[in-house]
């Protein structure tokens, strides 16, 4: 019975430890989560939803104002004076009904639910790029965080190489075979290792915070590490492209950009609705015309029932033509600088494309040579610490393989993070939330 009940308990315990262990693992920060989360959590993508609401809600008005205007009224009335002889004389009723519709207006109404859509579609290219920006924001302090906490091991790993070469020195010092301002220079590089392990633990605790603040979650929590070793594949290739390749890569990351930037798309309907408006400016040149139709029923003890109606056809025309002709005027204007601002966007673009994309190869290559350098590094330092312990190197020289040990690891953690930084910057230009169709681009 006991050795059951240890079994049981055995068996229990192990579910209990497994369990924490994977919801440890669930607790890991992706990037495809932490984006997910900045999106839901921003305001700022709320408050462009409701802007499309908006302007859908205005847009579907605008489309009403073409329909019939139907009207009903009814009421009653009570006469009184002298000649009035009984309360019954003096009661009365009404009922009318009547509708009215413009039947020309030079197509100006047409025009403004045309000009109204586009307003709409602006906003939905506004909360487009709301999304866009935000997962850039994400990505960068995701990134930040990651590269924060590489710091603070790389620091680690300076402290504990510059405290060994402490140890060393303290024992050579001992038995005579090092010199005093040899060991008091180990003594000093091991605590401006120290300081440099404190403020990285600083940067990353603010990274941490800037994160959390944009998830919602812990300052705590934990973010799954980078597969750096994933990225070889494409380091490789970005790393072997001739100026041809380049050329192709830019371009086909610019139609890309072209076909899905928001800005684009926002500066290319603001043009179109300027030249809408230019127009729907015309058609106060032209009479509006509108017809009418009403019926009445009306009752009263000395008239009985009684009904009447009415048909009406108006036509209305501004003759203040030159305050039409200036209104004319100034959208043309207006049209002509979103012309002018959409070309501009479109020029920016390209060039934006080209710059991004050469600093993404630049970094591409800043990993490869950064990860070559510090393989040497590391084995330099490896081959000097040897000959220190056995006094065929001096304290200064063991010094310098350990500090090109940490400029080429901080190299290295700064390239692979400006690598994927710039990735992402080239999706926020093109106008992704992904980056799937940018590495398909890749020659």
């Amino acid at each position: 019975m006991r050795t059951a009940t240890r079994t049981a308990m055995s068996v229990l315990l192990f579910s209990m430890i497994s369990a924490s262990l994977t919801v440890g693992a669930e607790e890991a920060l992706t990037l495809q989560k932490a984006r997910e989360l900045a999106l839901e959590r921003s305001a700022t993508l709320k408050k462009a939803t409701l802007a499309v609401d908006a302007a859908s809600l205005e847009a579907q008005a605008q489309g009403y104002a073409a329909l019939p205007t139907l009207t009903a009224s009814a009421g009653s009335s009570l006469d009184y004076g002298s000649g009035q002889s009984s309360l019954d004389d003096a009661l009365g009723a009404s009922a009318k009904v009547s509708a009215s519709e413009t039947v020309f207006d030079g197509g100006k109404t047409a025009a403004l639910v045309k000009k109204y859509g586009l307003a709409t579609e602006a906003a939905r290219e506004e909360l487009r790029a709301a999304r866009v920006s935000l997962i850039a924001s994400a990505d960068s302090a995701f990134f930040a965080e990651l590269e924060a906490e590489a710091s603070v091991d790389a620091a680690a790993s300076d402290l504990a190489a510059a405290k060994l070469r402490l140890d060393i020195a303290k024992a050579k010092a001992d038995a005579g075979a090092l010199s005093k301002s040899d060991y008091l220079q180990s003594e000093a590089e091991a605590a401006s290792y120290e300081a440099a392990l404190n403020t990285a633990k600083k940067s990353l605790s603010s990274a941490k915070a800037k994160l959390a603040s944009l998830t919602g979650l812990p300052a705590g929590t934990k973010t799954q590490q980078i597969d750096f070793a994933s990225y070889d594949a494409l380091l490789n290739r970005l790393s072997a492209l001739d100026d041809a390749a380049v050329d192709k890569l830019i371009a086909a990351i610019a139609a890309i950009a072209r076909e899905n930037s928001p800005s684009l798309a926002g500066y290319s309907l603001a043009s179109q609705e300027a030249s809408l408006a230019i127009g729907i400016a015309k058609k106060d040149y032209l009479p509006t015309v509108t017809a009418g139709v009403s019926h009445g029923l009306s009752y009263a003890k000395v008239d009985g029932l009684s009904s009447s109606g009415s048909i009406s056809l108006t036509a209305t025309m501004s003759l203040d033509l030159w305050n039409t002709k200036n209104t004319v005027a100034s959208a043309e204007v207006a049209a002509r600088q979103a012309e002018l601002d959409a070309s501009d966007s479109l020029a920016t673009l390209e060039l934006d494309a080209s710059q991004d994309v050469y600093s993404w190869l630049s970094s591409a290559h800043a990993v490869i040579s950064s990860a070559k350098a510090l393989e040497y590094a590391q084995s330099n330092y490896e081959n000097v610490l040897e000959k220190f312990k056995l006094s065929a190197a001096s304290a200064s020289d063991l010094s310098d393989a350990e500090a090109l040990v940490s400029t080429d690891k901080t190299a290295l953690i700064t390239a692979r993070y400006d690598f994927l930084s710039n990735l992402s910057a080239l999706r926020s230009l093109a106008g992704l939330e992904d980056e799937a169709k940018l590495l398909a681009a890749v020659p």
